[in-house]
């Protein structure tokens, strides 16, 4: 850009989806901090209300606060986000993350706009990482209105560093001594299997974006889905989490499946710190 030529416009990602209820309910799950919790961060605290602020939660360090601008019951919700990892960015506009509800195919239609990235390269690993992050979320949130509107999610996670590339550390995650995925480079919309839990499972492939994004559902686990992300970042360790949400699994499963990923984890990134 050369000087005196106006700034180009930030950058927006919006996303549509009909959800198969009242909009009364999906405004409940984004503003009620345990309806959040259901589909959203398993932690989130704070208040919904306009001039409240959320704290979402996903354990250790990884923490975002955002601000409530407004809210309207059954039509609009909107937040103004602070999280630390744009204050790192040049500056830009306002992010800003503004929830709309309105009448759709059986139910409601939700449109979500994330506005306020930078046009610049140094936004460019955020925009994608973020986007990368909605479409999981939208769809996750789909999946609970579908099939577990009032159930308890249990989430078993791994959030590890490495110091490898993300092309080295794929070879770890989904080869043999990670998730072992096949086929290597499956499509959306397909069945591959994983290995997760202690067995051979089918794994219905909801999106996939190698290396860095994978997530999908699976079926033998009572529907649980799980998440596969490399974190956004130009610098420092590479940090990739395994995020699983599941339900009406009992505890033993649960317990089983958590100590199943966390010696996944450690095959791949090496042993976690005690």
């Amino acid at each position: 850009m050369s000087p005196g030529d106006p700034p180009k416009p930030a950058r927006a990602l919006e996303f549509n989806i009909d959800l198969p209820t009242d909009p009364d309910t999906v405004w409940r799950l984004l503003t009620d901090p345990t309806a959040l919790a259901e589909w959203f961060a398993p932690r989130v605290e704070g208040s919904g209300e306009p001039g409240g602020t959320l704290t979402f939660s996903w354990g250790g360090e990884m923490t975002w606060n955002t601000k409530v601008a407004s809210s309207e019951r059954g039509r609009l919700v909107r937040w103004q986000d602070d999280l630390e990892a744009y204050q790192q960015l040049p500056p830009t506009m306002p992010v800003i993350i503004e929830w709309k509800l309105t009448p759709g195919p059986g139910g409601t239609r939700l449109t979500l706009v994330h506005s306020g990235f930078g046009d610049g390269a140094d936004w460019d690993e955020m925009y994608d990482g973020t986007k990368a992050g909605w479409t999981f979320f939208i769809w996750h949130l789909l999946e609970v209105v579908r099939n577990h509107l009032g159930e308890r999610r249990t989430v078993v996670f791994q959030r590890r560093p490495s110091t490898l590339t993300r092309e080295e550390l794929a070879k770890r995650l989904y080869g043999p001594e990670g998730l072992a995925l096949a086929p290597g480079r499956p499509e959306a919309g397909s069945t591959a299997e994983i290995s997760f839990g202690g067995g051979r499972r089918p794994f219905e492939v909801q999106y996939v974006r190698l290396p860095r994004n994978l997530f999908g559902k699976l079926p033998d686990l009572g529907g649980a889905l799980l998440l596969v992300e490399m974190e956004p970042g130009l610098s420092g360790p590479v940090n990739t989490g395994l995020w699983l949400s599941t339900w009406g699994l009992d505890a033993r499963r649960v317990d089983a499946l958590r100590t199943g990923l966390r010696s996944m984890a450690d095959a791949v990134f090496g042993p976690s710190p005690a």
